[in-house]
Protein backbone atom coordinates (compact mmCIF):
# COMPACT_ATOMS: atom_id res chain seq x y z
CA UNK A 1 0.00 0.00 0.00
CA UNK A 2 3.06 2.46 -0.16
CA UNK A 3 2.12 4.23 -2.85
CA UNK A 4 -1.45 5.29 -2.17
CA UNK A 5 0.72 7.28 0.47
CA UNK A 6 3.92 8.09 -1.23
CA UNK A 7 2.53 12.09 -1.83
CA UNK A 8 2.46 12.48 2.06
CA UNK A 9 5.67 11.33 2.73
CA UNK A 10 7.21 13.34 -0.09
CA UNK A 11 5.17 16.53 1.44
CA UNK A 12 6.88 15.97 4.51
CA UNK A 13 10.11 15.36 2.79
CA UNK A 14 9.45 18.66 1.35
CA UNK A 15 9.21 20.53 4.62
CA UNK A 16 12.23 19.62 6.49
CA UNK A 17 13.96 19.83 2.80
CA UNK A 18 12.20 23.29 2.10
CA UNK A 19 11.12 24.86 5.52
CA UNK A 20 10.08 23.36 9.18
CA UNK A 21 3.83 28.62 13.16
CA UNK A 22 -3.62 26.57 17.04
CA UNK A 23 -5.35 24.04 16.32
CA UNK A 24 -8.57 25.41 13.79
CA UNK A 25 -9.98 25.02 10.58
CA UNK A 26 -7.69 26.26 7.89
CA UNK A 27 -7.78 25.18 4.22
CA UNK A 28 -5.78 25.90 0.91
CA UNK A 29 -7.68 29.32 0.37
CA UNK A 30 -6.34 30.74 4.29
CA UNK A 31 -3.07 32.06 2.67
CA UNK A 32 -2.63 33.41 -1.24
CA UNK A 33 1.01 32.10 -2.13
CA UNK A 34 1.30 34.49 -5.34
CA UNK A 35 1.59 37.62 -1.98
CA UNK A 36 4.40 35.29 -0.40
CA UNK A 37 7.85 36.05 -0.69
CA UNK A 38 10.64 32.71 -0.39
CA UNK A 39 10.89 33.30 3.36
CA UNK A 40 6.52 34.20 4.11
CA UNK A 41 6.02 30.90 1.94
CA UNK A 42 8.50 28.94 4.35
CA UNK A 43 7.09 30.26 7.45
CA UNK A 44 3.38 29.43 5.85
CA UNK A 45 4.26 26.23 5.00
CA UNK A 46 4.77 25.43 8.70
CA UNK A 47 1.98 26.79 9.92
CA UNK A 48 0.12 24.37 7.64
CA UNK A 49 1.55 21.54 8.98
CA UNK A 50 1.18 22.60 12.59
CA UNK A 51 -2.50 22.45 12.03
CA UNK A 52 -2.13 19.06 10.20
CA UNK A 53 -3.41 21.12 7.33
CA UNK A 54 -2.05 18.83 4.42
CA UNK A 55 -4.10 20.65 1.93
CA UNK A 56 -3.37 23.93 2.51
CA UNK A 57 0.39 22.71 2.55
CA UNK A 58 -0.03 21.27 -0.77
CA UNK A 59 -1.30 24.69 -1.54
CA UNK A 60 1.50 26.41 -1.11
CA UNK A 61 4.36 23.44 -1.88
CA UNK A 62 2.80 22.54 -5.72
CA UNK A 63 2.21 24.47 -8.54
CA UNK A 64 -1.34 24.21 -9.33
CA UNK A 65 -1.11 22.11 -12.29
CA UNK A 66 1.11 19.61 -10.35
CA UNK A 67 -1.84 20.08 -7.08
CA UNK A 68 -4.62 18.76 -10.07
CA UNK A 69 -2.39 16.41 -10.99
CA UNK A 70 -1.73 14.83 -7.92
CA UNK A 71 -5.79 14.89 -7.22
CA UNK A 72 -6.61 13.16 -10.89
CA UNK A 73 -4.25 10.50 -10.38
CA UNK A 74 -4.96 9.67 -6.61
CA UNK A 75 -7.67 7.08 -7.73
CA UNK A 76 -5.73 5.32 -9.56
CA UNK A 77 -2.67 4.85 -7.26
CA UNK A 78 -5.51 3.22 -5.04
CA UNK A 79 -6.37 0.92 -8.05
CA UNK A 80 -2.70 0.27 -8.94
CA UNK A 81 -1.64 -0.79 -5.19
CA UNK A 82 -5.08 -2.10 -3.25
CA UNK A 83 -4.78 -3.56 0.25
CA UNK A 84 -4.29 -7.53 0.70
CA UNK A 85 -7.20 -9.29 2.30
CA UNK A 86 -4.59 -9.62 5.37
CA UNK A 87 -3.91 -6.00 5.68
CA UNK A 88 -7.69 -5.30 5.86
CA UNK A 89 -8.28 -8.00 8.51
CA UNK A 90 -4.82 -6.42 10.56
CA UNK A 91 -6.48 -3.02 10.28
CA UNK A 92 -9.98 -3.81 11.22
CA UNK A 93 -9.01 -5.70 14.12
CA UNK A 94 -6.35 -3.12 15.33
CA UNK A 95 -9.24 -0.30 14.59
CA UNK A 96 -11.59 -2.30 16.45
CA UNK A 97 -9.55 -2.91 19.61
CA UNK A 98 -8.69 0.93 19.64
CA UNK A 99 -11.81 2.23 19.25
CA UNK A 100 -13.40 -0.26 21.58
CA UNK A 101 -14.76 0.57 25.27
CA UNK A 102 -12.29 1.15 27.58
CA UNK A 103 -9.78 0.86 25.13
CA UNK A 104 -7.16 2.77 27.00
CA UNK A 105 -7.23 0.02 30.01
CA UNK A 106 -7.12 -2.95 27.38
CA UNK A 107 -4.13 -1.47 25.32
CA UNK A 108 -2.38 -0.60 28.73
CA UNK A 109 -2.78 -3.98 30.37
CA UNK A 110 -1.52 -5.74 27.29
CA UNK A 111 1.58 -3.24 27.49
CA UNK A 112 2.85 -3.12 30.81
CA UNK A 113 4.56 -6.94 30.75
CA UNK A 114 5.86 -5.59 27.32
CA UNK A 115 7.16 -2.61 29.00
CA UNK A 116 8.35 -4.15 32.42
CA UNK A 117 10.17 -6.83 29.78
CA UNK A 118 12.10 -4.11 27.64
CA UNK A 119 12.89 -2.19 30.87
CA UNK A 120 14.59 -5.43 32.85
CA UNK A 121 16.45 -6.04 29.43
CA UNK A 122 17.74 -2.95 28.51
CA UNK A 123 16.69 0.21 30.74
CA UNK A 124 20.24 0.10 32.57
CA UNK A 125 21.89 -0.15 28.82
CA UNK A 126 20.00 2.55 27.85
CA UNK A 127 22.43 5.77 28.55
CA UNK A 128 25.30 3.52 27.41
CA UNK A 129 23.45 2.95 23.80
CA UNK A 130 22.56 6.46 23.15
CA UNK A 131 26.45 7.62 24.05
CA UNK A 132 27.54 4.84 21.91
CA UNK A 133 25.18 5.97 19.00
CA UNK A 134 25.49 10.23 19.63
CA UNK A 135 29.31 8.86 19.30
CA UNK A 136 29.28 6.97 15.97
CA UNK A 137 27.12 10.07 14.70
CA UNK A 138 29.70 12.61 15.68
CA UNK A 139 32.42 10.67 13.99
CA UNK A 140 30.43 10.36 11.06
CA UNK A 141 29.57 13.83 10.92
CA UNK A 142 33.47 15.06 11.44
CA UNK A 143 34.58 12.89 8.71
CA UNK A 144 32.76 14.20 6.52
CA UNK A 145 33.77 16.00 3.53
CA UNK A 146 30.22 17.99 2.77
CA UNK A 147 30.22 20.03 5.68
CA UNK A 148 32.06 22.83 6.37
CA UNK A 149 33.54 23.38 10.19
CA UNK A 150 30.84 26.13 11.15
CA UNK A 151 28.15 23.35 9.78
CA UNK A 152 29.65 20.55 11.26
CA UNK A 153 29.41 22.12 14.52
CA UNK A 154 25.65 22.85 14.20
CA UNK A 155 25.22 19.08 13.27
CA UNK A 156 26.93 18.09 16.40
CA UNK A 157 25.05 20.28 18.22
CA UNK A 158 21.91 18.49 16.76
CA UNK A 159 23.20 15.40 17.52
CA UNK A 160 23.65 15.79 21.10
CA UNK A 161 20.20 17.74 21.72
CA UNK A 162 18.54 14.76 20.71
CA UNK A 163 20.72 12.38 22.64
CA UNK A 164 19.94 14.47 25.55
CA UNK A 165 16.46 13.93 24.53
CA UNK A 166 16.11 10.14 24.30
CA UNK A 167 17.82 9.93 27.42
CA UNK A 168 15.26 12.27 28.87
CA UNK A 169 12.26 10.48 26.97
CA UNK A 170 11.93 7.58 29.85
CA UNK A 171 10.30 5.01 27.18
CA UNK A 172 9.45 2.78 30.14
CA UNK A 173 7.53 5.20 31.87
CA UNK A 174 4.61 3.29 32.87
CA UNK A 175 2.22 6.76 33.65
CA UNK A 176 3.62 8.18 30.15
CA UNK A 177 3.11 5.28 28.65
CA UNK A 178 -0.97 5.62 29.42
CA UNK A 179 -1.27 8.85 28.45
CA UNK A 180 0.76 8.26 24.93
CA UNK A 181 -1.90 5.36 24.33
CA UNK A 182 -4.90 7.78 25.50
CA UNK A 183 -3.79 10.41 22.49
CA UNK A 184 -3.74 6.84 20.34
CA UNK A 185 -7.52 6.23 21.06
CA UNK A 186 -8.63 9.54 21.06
CA UNK A 187 -7.22 10.09 17.36
CA UNK A 188 -8.15 6.11 16.40
CA UNK A 189 -12.00 7.27 17.42
CA UNK A 190 -11.74 11.00 16.12
CA UNK A 191 -10.47 9.48 12.46
CA UNK A 192 -14.06 7.44 12.29
CA UNK A 193 -12.52 4.39 10.52
CA UNK A 194 -12.89 1.19 10.88
CA UNK A 195 -11.84 -0.76 7.38
CA UNK A 196 -9.28 -0.16 4.79
CA UNK A 197 -12.30 -0.10 2.23
CA UNK A 198 -13.42 3.06 3.96
CA UNK A 199 -9.64 4.40 3.81
CA UNK A 200 -9.71 3.12 -0.18
CA UNK A 201 -13.20 4.87 -0.93
CA UNK A 202 -12.01 8.11 0.08
CA UNK A 203 -11.54 11.02 -2.54
CA UNK A 204 -8.44 12.98 -2.15
CA UNK A 205 -9.40 16.00 -0.06
CA UNK A 206 -10.82 13.60 2.69
CA UNK A 207 -7.66 11.48 2.74
CA UNK A 208 -5.33 14.44 3.13
CA UNK A 209 -7.42 15.42 6.15
CA UNK A 210 -7.38 12.44 7.53
CA UNK A 211 -3.56 11.93 7.19
CA UNK A 212 -3.69 15.53 8.97
CA UNK A 213 -5.44 14.04 11.57
CA UNK A 214 -3.39 11.09 12.36
CA UNK A 215 0.07 13.44 12.22
CA UNK A 216 -1.65 15.68 14.88
CA UNK A 217 -2.39 12.31 16.34
CA UNK A 218 1.45 11.06 16.04
CA UNK A 219 2.55 14.59 17.81
CA UNK A 220 0.49 14.37 20.61
CA UNK A 221 1.97 11.00 21.78
CA UNK A 222 5.28 12.28 20.94
CA UNK A 223 4.68 15.54 23.29
CA UNK A 224 4.12 13.10 25.73
CA UNK A 225 7.67 11.73 25.87
CA UNK A 226 9.08 15.37 25.52
CA UNK A 227 9.25 16.17 21.72
CA UNK A 228 6.97 19.08 21.42
CA UNK A 229 6.74 18.99 17.66
CA UNK A 230 4.01 22.30 18.04
CA UNK A 231 6.66 23.99 19.67
CA UNK A 232 9.27 23.55 16.88
CA UNK A 233 7.01 24.25 14.43
CA UNK A 234 5.62 27.82 16.45
CA UNK A 235 8.88 28.87 16.68
CA UNK A 236 10.01 28.64 12.75
CA UNK A 237 11.67 32.18 11.82
CA UNK A 238 12.55 32.37 7.85
CA UNK A 239 15.03 34.74 6.37
CA UNK A 240 16.75 35.43 2.77
CA UNK A 241 19.79 35.10 3.28
CA UNK A 242 20.71 35.99 -0.81
CA UNK A 243 18.74 36.21 -4.11
CA UNK A 244 18.72 36.41 -7.47
CA UNK A 245 16.32 36.31 -10.31
CA UNK A 246 13.88 33.42 -10.08
CA UNK A 247 16.37 31.70 -7.33
CA UNK A 248 17.14 32.48 -3.41
CA UNK A 249 18.56 30.75 -0.42
CA UNK A 250 16.43 31.25 2.60
CA UNK A 251 17.96 30.56 6.86
CA UNK A 252 15.25 29.04 8.82
CA UNK A 253 16.17 28.89 12.25
CA UNK A 254 13.97 27.05 14.57
CA UNK A 255 14.37 25.46 18.36
CA UNK A 256 14.54 21.69 19.08
CA UNK A 257 15.20 19.91 22.13
CA UNK A 258 15.67 23.57 23.62
CA UNK A 259 18.47 23.83 21.38
CA UNK A 260 18.35 27.04 18.40
CA UNK A 261 18.48 25.01 15.16
CA UNK A 262 18.45 26.48 11.68
CA UNK A 263 19.80 25.03 8.24
CA UNK A 264 19.92 26.81 4.69
CA UNK A 265 17.53 26.32 1.78
CA UNK A 266 17.23 26.76 -1.91
CA UNK A 267 13.95 27.87 -3.16
CA UNK A 268 13.07 28.27 -6.52
CA UNK A 269 10.24 31.04 -7.99
CA UNK A 270 7.98 29.86 -10.51
CA UNK A 271 4.83 32.73 -12.24
CA UNK A 272 5.34 34.52 -9.38
CA UNK A 273 5.38 31.91 -6.56
CA UNK A 274 8.14 30.44 -4.66
CA UNK A 275 8.52 26.46 -3.80
CA UNK A 276 11.24 24.55 -1.93
CA UNK A 277 13.66 23.55 -4.80
CA UNK A 278 14.38 20.19 -3.44
CA UNK A 279 10.40 19.56 -3.14
CA UNK A 280 9.82 20.33 -6.13
CA UNK A 281 12.09 18.46 -8.17
CA UNK A 282 11.40 15.51 -6.01
CA UNK A 283 7.17 15.86 -6.99
CA UNK A 284 8.49 16.33 -10.69
CA UNK A 285 10.40 13.33 -10.32
CA UNK A 286 7.85 10.77 -9.15
CA UNK A 287 5.10 12.92 -11.77
CA UNK A 288 7.51 11.47 -14.45
CA UNK A 289 8.30 8.44 -13.26
CA UNK A 290 4.32 7.66 -13.17
CA UNK A 291 3.73 9.40 -16.24
CA UNK A 292 6.24 6.85 -17.68
CA UNK A 293 4.13 3.76 -15.80
CA UNK A 294 7.78 3.22 -14.16
CA UNK A 295 8.31 3.72 -9.96
CA UNK A 296 12.22 5.06 -9.92
CA UNK A 297 13.35 5.67 -6.95
CA UNK A 298 16.44 7.64 -7.86
CA UNK A 299 16.64 11.33 -9.71
CA UNK A 300 18.76 9.76 -12.50
CA UNK A 301 16.50 6.87 -12.90
CA UNK A 302 13.43 9.32 -13.71
CA UNK A 303 15.25 11.72 -15.66
CA UNK A 304 15.31 14.76 -13.67
CA UNK A 305 18.79 15.99 -12.11
CA UNK A 306 19.57 15.65 -8.76
CA UNK A 307 21.39 18.78 -6.63
CA UNK A 308 22.61 19.30 -3.82
CA UNK A 309 20.73 20.75 -0.74
CA UNK A 310 22.42 23.30 1.10
CA UNK A 311 23.57 21.46 4.92
CA UNK A 312 22.54 22.88 8.31
CA UNK A 313 24.08 26.01 9.53
CA UNK A 314 25.09 27.39 12.79
CA UNK A 315 22.46 29.58 14.60
CA UNK A 316 22.93 33.54 14.13
CA UNK A 317 23.70 33.42 10.56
Amino acid sequence: MSNKYLSVTIVLLGLLLGGCSKQEEAGPAAVEPASLDAAQTVEAQAAALRKGDLLGFLNLALPPERFQEMKARWPERIKQDPATEEEKREFAEAMAKMTAEGAEEKLFAELEPQLAKAEAEMGAQLPLMVGMGRGFAVQAINQSEQLSGEQKQQAVQFVDAFARWIESAQPFDRERARKALASMVATARKLGIKTLDEVEAMDFETAMRKAGEVYLGVRDVLKVYGLDLDAALASVQAEVKSAEGDQAVVVVRYTLFDQPLSFETRMTRREGRWYGSEALREFERVAKAEASGGSATTAAEAGVEKEPEPAPVAPGR
